[in-house]
């Protein structure tokens, strides 16, 4: 069976992503992230300590993710902020 994440392929799994996520909003995603890390406190508190770390190390990204796109959020509503301040003036 051939491999299907290689070089060639990498850039339109990213792009596929991106597209994906690019209509969740923020605080959904962070959300998520902090549903995940706190199943994996309790997987880890019952003994499951495998699941526990695998859901643990997929969460951490998410965060990123989250706060990344969070962080544009923000952004994007200081220059509309700054430029309605300015046509007031």
């Amino acid at each position: 069976m051939e491999n299907l994440i290689n070089q060639e392929n990498l850039e339109d799994i990213r792009e596929f992503i991106e597209n994906k996520i690019a209509n969740v909003p923020a605080s959904y995603i962070l959300c998520g992230a902090l549903g995940s890390l706190a199943l994996a406190g309790y997987l880890n508190k019952i003994g499951k300590k495998d699941a526990a770390s695998a859901i643990g190390k997929l969460s951490i990204p998410i965060v990123a993710i989250g706060l990344a796109k969070y962080k544009d959020l923000l952004k994007s509503d200081g220059e509309f902020s700054s430029e309605s301040f300015q046509q007031n003036a």
